[in-house]
């Protein structure tokens, strides 16, 4: 036996002197020297020794500082000679013995076997304290088993009793790491480890997470290949004390904490792992008697383990047995409340034909004594009673026809499953229907049930009826029913669908309306269609028009409104259509007559003006020029006098056709009414010079056009229009204005001597603004009486009064007094002749009146100016004679002038009012005879009294030969015709000398006096 022994001197003479005592000893020595106590801690980091020699002083210490470093190895001090009262402080701090450094070296004798004995007593300190902490382990390791049965007993939970069984395997084991957990089977078939306890190694926040999974039921590990791996799939224990060369080993996470030696102890219970418990990193490793020590607790942990899963395995069952008996109760009862509750009589006959189960509704459908019901009787009772109390009628009549033989049999205990009926109707005694239906259970039973349907057929026969009243008002009516669904397919038509519309319902089923060939509508209106559909709200009288080639063209409204479910989804649209053509046409036919020419068939003045307001803005818009060209046809009513106003619309629809063949489509040609037409020339150049230039090419066309005879019947006739242009801009006004300037421009063209054009001038507007204000003041001139009558001597060879004529004046308040050549155009022009006209001939039958009132002017006469509009005027006789009456004045002093214009049309009737008025003792003179076309077939047949010569002819009587002989003549007709004749305007006495000797006894003129009041007739 060889004994190691670490000296620790400084002198060598010391050493060289214990290594020759030791070596004299019979034991053997191993002796190692270290010099100072840097060298011993060294070494002593190296090996361990048995017993250490250590010298009292050392250059770098005193032998006390060398104690730590050896750790439990006993220890001899070496003192000096002299101080042996140090070596009784040695032994206190922990050295085992000592001996004195004498100078004859006598401690050499002895130094063996003191170092055997303090061998000895260290053997035997040793052994006794490994048994005591043997027996400390083995007290430990039982109270560990007490505590686990504890816990277990006490149910609690995994966590809770790994961790006591945890803290007492790290005590037993003295290892600083370690962990338990059960072993459970993973969802892959694989076994994996659930830790419920583990020592805390977090080092980093996501290790932190995984290790907060134990409060969560559990720390899940299935590595395999890993030393806990090798455990778990192995079953046996494991010891690795080098884990970072072991092949098993499947190497750490970076952080994890180093293990240095790891033991792995699988727990079993009927050979089988339930839970698997490991320590780590004792410093002296592990060892087999380590398993065999723990075993015993291992094995309680099992079996407790085993008995715990067993009892968590029986509470389950017990809970689950708890929980299908609460929910076979609660649906039992819900049942049984279902049963009671329905509607539907049930009942349960099992395959022996009892009747096992029946709710409350059953007895009362069927009016069963409860009593009958509770003794489960056969069905063959139940079926007897009924049939014995007459439900099902004396033979059955009360059953339908095909369940009869089978209740019949039932009845009897006699039927057969076979011929069971699956549904039949009952009729009770009352009057109710009851719905029987039969189902066949599994094993022969079979379930029936009564339903009261009475409500229910009612209804249904009231549906027919409806049915039936819906379908025959649909077929009878011209209306049609629809419905199409969610996607707005026609999935539905009713009505009576006309057969000479060409429609097949076959063709319009699954489709929807924008996908029908023949359907017609205008893209904007089928867009706003499909808007209002999809956001599903109603809409009504949407028109299309559907026009199949080869059949009749119609119109359809239709309306609909959308169809929700129940759950307020959508499911498509239902409605009514309407057949709508003939309104349709008579729209085409009103709209025709509104906004066009019936006779030629050109847009009236109302689309006129709608077209003009269209060409207006787009000027406006594109700053574009435009042209409005006014037509009048040149002497139409002589036409329509002469050949009648058959050939005169004739002659106008061949204008309106000339005129729309000779301009573009773009352009418009419309008929204001008469003999008016209006030509719309659009997209003309943007400069106002150009577009003249374009439409007086245009307008020329339209004369040389409108020129050529026309051919109506056989018969050419000629007519010629005048034309007035207006150019259209941005600036041109209203459609209002352009019509009065082309007018005027087209009255000017007829003023250039008809058959030509005329572009309006800014001073036409200027003159027309003027008559149309001389017009407003001539009006209130009327209305304010501002209208004077004056008188201009009638005198005879002698210059002696033989009356006067009646001359209008007109006192306007602003501008005095404003002769009749600047108002009786006007007048005659707008109608205002005829009041003005009765107010003078009232004014000049008084003022004869007042006149016959005194001697020297009671023969006087009156000459009154009669126009052509008074005198045609259907009441002008009654108008006179109503005034002679009643101004009293005497008719034979009342002379009427006509003008020669007034012979022109109707003489005949013109004859005959004057005869009338004639034969009252009215006369009548020619006026201005000589300037017109008088006819001297009509002359001779006048009742006239007098001719009157023109002053045109009077004012050069002495200069002109042409005028004094027209004068001359008059003078000899009026007297071969036996009229008198008065000469007008007479202002020279050389004029009056010179009329006076060819025959002419009567004068008016300036000559004479001018016209004034009446009382300046009577002053000489």
């Amino acid at each position: 036996m060889t004994v190691s022994v670490l000296l620790v001197e400084s002198s060598d003479d010391y050493a060289d002197q214990v290594h020759g005592a030791l070596a004299e000893s019979w034991l053997a020595w191993d002796v190692q020297r270290a010099r100072t106590l840097r060298e011993a801690r060294e070494i002593l980091q190296q090996r361990r020794f048995d017993v250490a020699l250590v010298s009292y002083r050392l250059s770098d210490g005193a032998a006390y500082d060398a104690l730590a470093a050896l750790a439990g190895t006993p220890a001899l001090i070496a003192v000096p000679a002299g101080a042996e009262s140090q070596a009784a402080h040695a032994l206190r701090h922990g050295f085992a013995d000592f001996f004195v450094h004498d100078p004859a070296c006598q401690y050499l004798l002895t130094l063996p076997s003191q170092i055997e004995a303090v061998l000895e007593r260290s053997r035997s300190a040793k052994s006794r304290e490994a048994a005591e902490q043997l027996l400390a382990r083995q007290h430990r390791l039982l109270q560990a088993i007490f505590k686990a049965q504890a816990l277990f007993i006490a149910s609690a939970t995994p966590r809770d009793a790994f961790e006591t069984l945890l803290h007492e395997m790290l005590v037993l084991t003295q290892s600083p790491l370690g962990f338990v957990g059960q072993v459970e089977a993973a969802p892959s078939g694989a076994k994996q480890l659930r830790i419920h306890a583990i020592t805390d190694i977090a080092w980093d926040v996501p290790s932190r997470r995984k290790l907060a999974q134990l409060d969560a039921g559990g720390m899940v590990f299935n590595n395999p290949h890993s030393l806990l791996g090798a455990a778990l799939e192995g079953a046996v224990p494991l010891i690795s004390n080098d884990p970072a060369s072991d092949p098993r080993a499947g190497g750490l996470p970076p952080g994890h904490p180093p293990l240095h030696s790891f033991m792995a102890l699988p727990i079993l219970a009927g050979g089988e792992v339930v839970a698997l418990a490991g320590v780590a990193n004792r410093a002296e490793g592990y060892l087999t008697a380590d398993v065999s020590f723990l075993q015993p607790l291992l094995n309680t942990v099992g079996q407790l383990e085993m008995a715990r899963r067993a009892d968590r395995e029986r509470r389950a069952m017990e809970a689950q047995l708890a929980r299908t008996s609460a929910e076979l109760a609660t649906k039992s009862q819900a049942l049984e409340v279902t049963l009671a509750s329905v509607s539907q009589g049930i009942s349960n006959v099992d395959e022996q034909g009892f009747v096992r189960v029946h709710n409350q509704r059953y007895r009362e459908l069927l009016d069963l004594p409860q009593e009958l019901l509770d003794r489960q009787p056969h069905m063959s009772e139940i079926v007897s009673f009924q049939r014995e109390r007459g439900d099902f009628g004396v033979g059955f009549e009360l059953i339908e026809p095909n369940a009869r033989s089978y209740v019949a049999s039932e009845s009897a205990a006699q039927a057969q499953l076979g011929d069971m009926p699956p549904l039949y109707i009952r009729k009770t005694m009352e009057g109710r229907y009851l719905e029987v239906r039969t189902r066949l259970l599994p094993g022969g039973g079979r379930v029936r049930t009564f339903a009261d349907v009475t409500d229910y057929l009612v209804t249904q026969d009231a549906l027919r009826q409806s049915e039936a009243r819906w379908r025959s008002l649909t077929q009878l009516s011209s209306d049609w029913y629809w419905e199409c669904d969610a996607e707005f397919r026609l999935t539905r038509l009713e009505g009576n669908i006309r057969a000479d519309l060409g429609i097949s319902e076959d063709q319009l089923y699954g489709k929807r309306l924008w996908e029908m060939a023949t359907v017609q509508v205008p893209s904007a209106a089928m867009a706003a269609y499909r808007r209002r559909l999809n956001a599903h709200k109603v809409f009504h009288d949407f028109e299309i028009q559907n026009a199949n080639s080869g059949v009749t063209t119609f119109w359809a409204a239709l309306s609909g409104e959308p169809i929700f479910d129940e759950a307020g989804q959508f499911t498509g649209y239902r409605g009514i259509a309407r057949d709508i053509t003939e309104r349709k046409r008579a729209e085409a036919k009103i709209e025709q007559l509104a906004f066009f020419d019936d006779l030629t068939g050109l847009p009236n003045r109302r689309l006129l003006l709608d077209r003009l307001g269209q060409v207006l803005a787009q000027c406006k818009r594109v700053n574009s020029q435009a042209a409005l060209l006014f037509l009048d046809l040149d002497n139409f009513k002589d036409i329509n006098d002469t050949l009648g106003h058959e050939w005169g619309d004739r002659l106008l629809a061949e204008v309106g056709q000339r005129l729309s063949e000779g301009v573009r489509a773009s352009d418009t040609v419309a008929r204001l009414g008469g003999d008016e037409f209006v030509v719309i020339l659009q997209g003309l150049s943007g400069k106002a010079q150009d577009a003249a230039q374009e439409v007086e090419v245009v307008a020329l066309k339209i004369l040389a056009r409108l020129n050529q005879s026309y051919e109506i019947e056989g018969r050419s006739i000629h007519s010629t229009p005048s034309i007035g242009i207006a150019l259209v801009d941005s600036a041109s006004g209203t459609p209002q204005d352009l019509l009065k300037r082309a007018d005027l421009a087209m009255y000017e063209a007829k003023a250039q001597g008809r058959n030509t054009l005329c572009f309006f001038d800014p001073q036409m507007q200027a003159t027309a603004s003027a008559r149309s204000l001389l017009e407003a003041d001539l009006r209130q001139a009327l209305a304010r009486s501002e209208f004077l009558v004056h008188y201009q001597r009638l005198v005879d060879a002698d210059n002696r009064v033989l009356g006067a004529e009646a001359l209008v004046r007109w006192q306007h308040p602003q501008r005095g007094l404003v002769p009749p050549m600047e108002f009786i155009g006007l007048a005659e022009q707008t109608g205002l002749i005829l009041p003005l006209g009765r107010a003078v001939l009232r004014s000049a039958c008084e003022q004869l009146a007042r006149w016959a009132a005194h001697a020297a002017s009671a023969h006087w006469t009156v000459s009154v100016n009669v126009s052509a509009h008074e005198f045609r005027h259907p009441g002008f006789v009654e108008q006179v004679l109503a005034i002679l009456q009643e101004t009293g004045a005497q008719p034979a002093l009342l002379k009427l002038e006509l003008t020669e214009s007034l012979l022109l049309h109707d003489v005949e009737d013109c004859i005959a009012k004057m005869q009338v008025l004639r034969s009252r003792g009215v006369g009548f003179s020619l006026d201005d005879f000589g300037t017109g076309y008088s006819s001297l077939t009509y002359l001779k047949r006048l009742p006239l009294d007098q001719l009157k010569i023109d002053q045109s002819f009077v004012r050069d009587v002495l200069t002109d030969p042409n005028d004094a002989a027209i004068a001359c003549t008059i003078v000899t007709l009026a007297q071969s015709l036996g009229l008198d004749v008065v000469a007008e305007g007479v202002e020279t006495e050389g004029q009056r000398q010179f009329l006076l000797n060819n025959g002419c006894r009567c004068f008016q003129g300036y000559l004479f006096g001018r016209p004034g009041p009446a009382e300046a007739l009577l002053q000489p």
